[in-house]
């Protein structure tokens, strides 16, 4: 997946357990592999019913090279069935 700074990238994950998002929301982040914490994040408060899918729109100085996107505040104690209760994640690359 390719992506510009300031335009937009669409995270999704199939196969992932049930759960109702936490009071606050699900917060996803994003930022460059290897840098550690996410750059910036945004929230949501979707169900997951097996499948995730958020649209994040990078901010126009977000710089070019491989990134990452994942839902921060992950828990697994809530997963109560077959699918994976691995977090939501995925790399894409950032180029102008």
């Amino acid at each position: 997946m390719k992506a510009t700074p300031g335009g937009t990238v669409t995270i999704s994950s199939k196969d992932i357990c049930e759960t109702a998002p936490p009071a606050d929301g699900w917060t996803v982040g994003a930022g460059h592999v290897g840098d550690g914490d996410p750059s910036f994040s945004v929230t949501t408060t979707e169900v997951f019913d097996g499948l995730f899918r958020v649209e994040l729109t990078l901010p126009p100085d977000f710089p070019e090279g491989e990134a990452y996107a994942a839902v921060t505040n992950w828990d697994i104690g809530d997963c109560k069935d077959t699918g994976s209760c691995a977090s939501p994640s995925d790399t894409f690359q950032v180029a102008d």
